[in-house]
């Protein structure tokens, strides 16, 4: 559903439901309301015609009544009901004022409100319409019979229509509400998604640029005096680039040209730390890995999110530690798979790799997106201290 559907469906559903109908349909509505009393006026002006009689007023005003039977159903029940009553006796016959009770009563079964309330109210018209007849000396039986077999058969049908066509209206809404649901569930899904890739493009960028700029800074310093340590430098760059653009190739391919999901490539995890911290090294930064415990196999999820969080605190060391020592301690614990990332720098906080505060964010919501939890923060001896607790979910195979 789109968001025009969408303002469309919302005015629509605070609109009253008979109102929003005739809204909605007023042709069908004009002719619901003027058919019935057109084709009732014609056949009794065509029968007195034919018995060369006039169509007497009292009856021409009862069927015009039924104009606003869907606007007031239980007045216009009453109104016409007496005025059958009245002309129990007028030609050219009784047809005229069965129909026109007919259609009152179905009417108020249809749009009477209450339920209840509109039943009650049209047996109380028959049963008065019932003494009414007697009242005028008519036909014992027929006087008693004839008000209930005219008004409540044609109240039920009316209540039947109304129960289905609050049934369909429900379904409907229904089905709207959900579709409105589901969108924003999709909504909330591509945003995450979003959100999802611009952390996995922060944290390689920001990573590959940092060791990049430092190594350049180095090859710039020592290229007169040292071309070959300068060679050395540029080509970390070199390979630095080539790995953030395989990385990058790898996370914007997720879509192919229509828009549809295709086919991951292997995402990083504990086997490529070793790898990472290579390059950290090249670029100036000693550091160190340690591991303790029993490794044992962990969720893929798992696994590229101990990566991603080690990356970024590698970036924030390699750019405010200042060539401090840095130690990556990982830690297989019953329930838990602990990181830390400790280095010996001045201290100061890293808000973000990137300045903007994303960096640490993006290592908060890595953690929690797993149920874990993360500490950053200057270290009491100092330096800078980034703490991690993951739970370790059993891996079935």
């Amino acid at each position: 559903m789109s968001r025009s559907s969408r303002r469309v469906y919302s005015a629509a559903v605070s609109v009253p439901d008979d109102r929003r109908q005739q809204l909605d349909r007023p042709w069908p509505d004009l002719l619901l309301d003027v058919g019935p009393v057109v084709a009732l006026l014609a056949s009794g002006l065509i029968v007195a015609a034919l018995q060369r009689e006039r169509l007497p007023v009292q009856l021409a005003f009862m069927i015009v009544l039924l104009v606003a039977r869907r606007r007031w159903p239980l007045a216009v029940l009453v109104g016409v009901a007496a005025i059958a009553v009245g002309t129990s006796e007028a030609s050219p016959g009784p047809w005229i004022q069965v129909s026109t009770v007919a259609f009152a009563s179905f009417t108020t079964g249809e749009r009477g409100g209450d339920r209840t309330r509109s039943a009650l109210s049209v047996l109380l018209v028959a049963a008065l319409m019932s003494g009414g007849f007697l009242a005028r000396e008519g036909e014992p039986f027929e006087s008693l019979v004839l008000p209930f077999v005219v008004l409540v058969p044609s109240w039920l049908v009316g209540d039947v229509v109304r129960t289905r066509r609050a049934e369909t209206t429900g379904r409907l809404e229904a089905a709207e509400r959900a579709a409105v649901a589901a969108e924003a569930r999709l909504e909330a899904a591509v945003t995450e998604e979003r959100r999802r890739m611009a952390r996995e493009i922060h944290d390689v960028v920001a990573h590959a640029v940092s060791v990049m700029v430092i190594q350049a800074g180095a090859a710039r310093q020592v290229l007169r005096t040292s071309p070959e340590r300068a060679e050395e430098s540029l080509l970390t760059v070199e390979a630095t680039g080539r790995d953030a653009m395989a990385e990058l190739r790898r996370m914007l391919g997720v879509l192919n040209d229509d828009g549809e999901a295709v086919g991951l490539a292997p995402q990083p995890g504990l086997d490529q730390l070793g790898g990472l911290l290579d390059r950290v090294r090249d670029a100036g930064l000693p550091t160190e890995l340690r591991i303790d415990g029993v490794p044992r196999a962990i969720p893929a999820s798992l696994d590229v999110t101990i990566y991603r969080i080690v990356q970024e605190a590698l970036t924030n060391a390699l750019r405010y530690a200042r060539q401090a020592s840095t130690l990556v301690h990982i830690s297989y614990e019953p329930e838990q798979l602990r990181i830390e990332v400790l280095d010996d720098g001045p201290g100061a906080e890293p808000g973000a790799s990137d300045g903007t505060g994303r960096g640490l964010a993006g290592m908060h919501q890595r953690a929690a997106g797993v149920g874990g939890r993360l500490e950053a923060g200057p270290r009491l001896g100092g330096g800078y201290a980034v703490r991690a607790w993951l739970p370790i979910e059993p891996v079935r195979l």
